[in-house]
């Protein structure tokens, strides 16, 4: 292991816990999204953040058990799972990014009912970037992409935001 890798943990996880922090204080959370005629449900989810980065940048390590696990953040909407990338990229796929081999799972209950189409979804997920800008781990990321899009599908009707009909396509599919 590099002598700068635990330097680089523990400066990641201040940060971390400084932007869970400014969450608690600062933003104001919603629960209610009640079920409507003809909604589908979407959830909540989460990944093993440390697993998913490990993954997608390729480097292996020994087995190893961590005291202090912060997650990834996507949302599961209809078979599809939206996740927002460190790459500044929305991933959309029918399965879990890196879900063979990081733990995680969506929240056994709903977070609420959408009546919105997945070509709406997949068109905010395309314009994600180009509306509210590129990744950053305190104000932009996996967790601020998973409120956004659970505000969208939570709107009543089938008419899909105007920021999510824009020409950006920064999406990957997996």
């Amino acid at each position: 292991m590099h002598f700068l890798t635990p330097v680089f943990m523990l400066a990641y996880t201040l940060l971390l816990n400084v932007s869970c922090l400014y969450g608690w204080f600062f933003e104001k959370y919603e629960d209610e999204c009640p079920d409507r005629d003809g909604a589908h449900q979407y959830y909540f989810g989460t990944t093993n953040l440390f697993c998913l980065l490990q993954h997608r940048l390729g480097r292996r390590s020994v087995p190893s058990r961590r005291t202090f696990i912060p997650t990834h953040r996507f949302i599961e909407y209809r078979g599809y799972y939206y996740d927002f990338q460190m790459n500044s990229k929305v991933s959309i796929a029918k399965s879990r990014l890196s879900g063979d081999e990081c733990s995680g799972a969506k929240e056994e209950s709903p977070a609420g009912h959408s009546e919105l189409s997945t070509d709406c979804i997949e068109g905010c997920a395309k314009n994600y970037r180009c509306h509210f800008g590129n990744y950053s781990l305190l104000l932009n990321n996996c967790h601020h992409f998973a409120n956004r899009l659970s505000k969208v599908l939570c709107r009543r009707g089938t008419t899909c935001p105007e920021w999510c009909t824009g020409s950006c396509d920064d999406v990957e599919y997996y």
